[in-house]
């Protein structure tokens, strides 16, 4: 066990703090991480002037949407020893990566156009970072040492990856997906149709996917504990792919394509198949 403390960074760029939240719900069990770290560089926390030099570990939540984010990120590279890329949004481009599904000029012109804009019509620019033309995970611009998927990660996925670290060990990821942690009865069977996830009264029991509702556990990396489907709501592919795959979107559709007819009722297939992953993804953009 490291007996100096580790010099942590914390960052959150194109996300929603929510990773941070997701640290703090160690609760009681902060106290088994915090005596071996001193956190030098943490906005959310305090109003830090500037990133120090020599920090051990950096955990950067969010990906890069804007100029400063980008800037921020190749600092944080040069002036850190290992580089987290912490929840999905980090690595995968997360939620905010479905923007890709539209033009920069198309999201501006649609989100200060509306009637309850003031100044409709005026696109804000003095002292705002520029927006990048499509929204990245981290590793597209800097060296990533590690990744913490998961929207957000499990506090004990987190603790496990920082004492891991204190160790001086690796983080480890499940290689397995959320299926083989769903309790749920499979029989390996395809349904005839697809519904919404507010439509019927799903079985306890069964499968989600086998009885319609678009859970993609079966393309989805573990380590949740399959939390959704227990309470009966369809896996969304939040921890992203596992190593083995190179795209989630693509394998959830090859598994899909298996129904026939009923997945090409499915609506808006691309946001579904990609709502947390798009950026990452072979095809990470809408090609016009």
């Amino acid at each position: 066990m490291i007996t100096l403390a580790v010099k942590v960074g914390m960052i959150q760029l194109c996300g929603c703090s929510g990773c941070h939240i997701s640290l703090l719900d160690l609760h009681e069990k902060l106290l088994d991480v915090l005596p071996n770290l001193e956190i030098v560089y943490a906005p959310i926390i305090a109003d830090p002037k500037e990133i120090p030099e020599g920090i051990d570990v950096f955990l950067v939540e969010g990906g890069v949407r804007n100029e400063h984010d980008e800037y921020l990120l190749h600092e944080i590279r040069e002036k850190s020893k290992i580089v987290i890329a912490w929840g999905t949004c980090a690595a995968y481009g997360g939620i905010p990566g479905l923007a890709n599904l539209y033009t920069k000029e198309e999201l501006l012109n649609t989100v200060y156009s509306t009637d309850s804009t003031d100044n409709k019509g005026e696109i804000p620019s003095e002292e705002i970072p520029p927006l990048k033309d499509y929204v990245k995970p981290i590793s597209d611009y800097i060296k990533v040492d590690y990744i913490i998927p998961g929207c957000p990660p499990t506090p004990k996925m987190i603790a496990d990856a920082i004492i891991a670290l204190l160790n001086g060990e690796e983080p480890k990821l499940p290689a397995k997906i959320v299926c083989d942690e769903c309790p749920r009865k499979k029989e390996n069977v395809f349904p005839e149709k697809f519904k919404r996830t507010f439509e019927g009264k799903p079985d306890p029991e069964k499968c989600l996917f086998e009885q319609g509702y678009t859970c993609l556990g079966f393309a989805t990396r573990a380590g949740c504990g399959a939390k959704c489907p227990k309470a009966g709501v369809p896996c969304r592919g939040c921890y992203g792919k596992t190593d083995k795959s190179l795209d989630l979107g693509a394998n959830a559709a090859n598994v899909l394509a298996n129904a026939g007819e009923a997945a090409l009722e499915i609506p808006d297939k691309v946001a579904l198949l990609n709502r947390f992953t798009l950026p990452a993804a072979l095809i990470n953009r809408k090609v016009k």
